[in-house]
């Protein structure tokens, strides 16, 4: 798995498609705000925190249900950073919050790759090479 973090609007999409067109990888299928089924096809995995907002699912359940749905899959995730700057008042702004936090820890930690885009610019911060 490849995990790309960054916040709202700092190029991850570009950046994965860029990825994706250098490594003529065009089998990829999108998943916007949704988890894919479970299966083998290759799969970039985008809006995980509006799939976790609406999910209706308890914290636990809701990181199995993605866990599994990337298991034994090629898979791109790109993850949003909501983790930083003021902490939300309303209740459940905030447990979103810190579910997201919880659920992109496992992720990062599964993943063999980990390429964070801010304003457009790649850096890895985990894996081998030079974040291409």
């Amino acid at each position: 798995m490849r995990v790309v973090i960054g916040g709202a609007h700092n190029g991850k999409r570009a950046y994965v498609k860029s990825y994706l067109e250098a490594q003529k990888l065009s089998d990829f299928k999108w998943y916007e705000g949704a988890i894919p089924p479970i299966g083998s096809s290759p799969v970039v995995v985008s809006g995980i925190e509006d799939w976790l907002r609406c999910a209706g699912l308890g914290e636990e359940e809701a990181i199995q249900v993605v866990m599994n749905s990337l298991e034994n899959r090629s898979a791109i995730v790109i993850l949003t950073d909501i983790g930083r700057g003021i902490v939300p008042i309303d209740k459940k702004e905030r447990q979103l919050r810190d579910s997201c936090g919880r659920l992109y820890q496992k992720l990062v930690v599964e993943a063999e790759e980990v390429i964070q885009v801010w304003y457009g610019i790649p850096k890895k911060i985990k894996g081998r090479g030079n974040g291409r």
